[in-house]
């Protein structure tokens, strides 16, 4: 316990001093590891093999994919113009645009698979409409940052991928048993947002009228069909055991500029922006899960992760406090860190110590996904709100955006509980396909 205790310590120090957290976590696993072992190196020779298995799971092949997928559909008139569409179907409902803020980002995010992706392409068409319609300004920016979360949770998910790839677990049943704690999330932003403008109506909007987007049906028809061919091809192919979701991101790019295309919007400088911008990202995911497995094979090497496992069985508390802990734990950490990097991190001892204590596996990526979900939204470190912020009206603060999240924080904590209370909300779907 004492080395496990110097070896985060040894991690939260670079970090704190602006290390990038991959290399924090990859230097202060070799460095343990040459102390194990100074003279032969034994251990950090090891440590390659960790490397390569990581290096070489087929499950991060998507991972490129799916962020290529997102970033073309940013950058297509693709987005923009569903959300149109949303808006001219649901803006006779009070606080109609809000409700398309929310449906617009659940759809999306079940294509693009990034939450940064989705409350930028959705954001960026939303603000200046609610804007000119006088909507209350933090309820805008809070549905958005929180909507954008549903793109962590809503299949395909890249942290979802990760997580499968660190525990190996099963994408294609992680995907299936994230369907209906996504649909009830979602529900649960709307029916807040139904609530609140049938007790606060003025700070919704002034009239539904105005909030309306006036256009004839086969115009709405068109800005909503080339999404819907999108969704349905991915969510088709995906529970309808076609093919799996490395073969369905592939093919899903070469969808998304079909359909762009068809627009127009397809060019070599949109395709090149696009690329460049899905291998930035995918570079930076996959240095920090190859730094994670260092760390935790020094982890192993020393035998923390066995002595934490060990410790946490042999205490006299039920599981579910030990749950309560981490929960909070995870919950802390999403304020400093981002949610691949929390998860990485902290996998390595977690996920054995839940398994022990007779967790399901899948049922705990779903509740952890959602406990990451929270670190989006939540200050002074959260995603989500910067990404709103740099697309908000000059002058816009993240303490603005902040406090409006801040009732979807505690929906999002709603949901925490209905899984645990209910943990087969998670549960029946995968058993049904697989």
């Amino acid at each position: 316990m004492t080395v496990a205790f110097f070896m985060f310590l040894s991690i939260v120090i670079p970090l704190l001093l602006g290390m990038p957290i991959a290399v924090s976590l990859g230097l202060t696993g070799l460095g343990w590891l040459t102390l194990l072992d100074p003279e032969s190196f034994r251990w950090v020779k090891g440590a390659s093999g960790a490397i390569w298995n990581t290096a070489n799971n087929s499950t991060l092949i998507s991972v490129p994919l799916f962020v290529l997928m997102g970033e073309a559909l940013q950058r297509t008139g693709i987005g923009k113009r569903f959300y149109r569409g949303i808006s001219a179907a649901l803006g006779w409902l009070p606080g109609g645009a809000l409700h398309t803020n929310i449906a617009a980002c659940s759809l999306i995010s079940a294509v693009s698979g990034s939450s940064v992706a989705t409350a930028a392409t959705v954001g960026s068409a939303a603000i200046p409409n609610l804007l000119r319609l006088n909507y209350d300004r933090k309820l805008i920016f809070g549905s958005l940052a929180a909507g954008g979360t549903l793109g962590v949770l809503i299949p395909p998910s890249i942290p979802m991928i990760i997580y499968a790839a660190l525990t190996e677990q099963s994408v294609g049943r992680l995907f299936a048993a994230a369907l209906i704690p996504g649909l009830m999330i979602t529900a649960l932003f709307l029916l807040y947002i139904a609530v609140r403008s049938f007790f606060l109506p003025k700070e919704m909007l002034a009239t539904d009228t105005e909030a309306r987007i006036q256009r004839p049906f086969i115009g709405v028809l068109l800005d909503i069909a080339p999404f819907v061919v999108i969704f349905a091809f991915i969510i088709g192919c995906l529970y309808g055991g076609i093919a799996t979701p490395t073969e369905i991101a592939a093919v899903g790019v070469i969808v998304v500029l079909l359909v762009a295309a068809c627009y127009r919007e397809v060019s070599p400088n949109m395709i090149w922006e696009a690329s460049v911008a899905a291998t930035k990202i995918t570079s930076v995911i996959i240095f920090v899960v190859i730094g994670a497995q260092i760390f935790s094979y020094a982890m192993f090497g020393w035998g923390v992760t066995r002595t934490m496992v060990s410790w946490v069985v042999e205490l006299a508390v039920e599981p579910m406090v030990v749950f309560a802990a981490l929960s909070l734990i995870y919950l802390f950490l999403g304020m400093f860190i981002d949610p691949i990097s929390m998860m990485v991190l902290t996998l390595g001892v977690v996920f054995p110590i839940i398994t022990q204590l007779g967790f399901d596996p899948i049922w705990f990526g779903i509740v952890l996904v959602l406990l990451v979900e929270i670190g989006l939204i939540t200050p002074p470190v959260g995603i989500n709100l910067f990404t709103i912020q740099a697309i908000a009206p000059r002058g816009t603060s993240l303490l603005e955006v902040a406090k409006g999240s801040l009732p979807f924080v505690g929906l999002l904590l709603v949901g925490v509980v209905l899984l645990i209370a209910f943990p087969e909300l998670a549960l029946w779907l995968p058993g049904q396909w697989y």
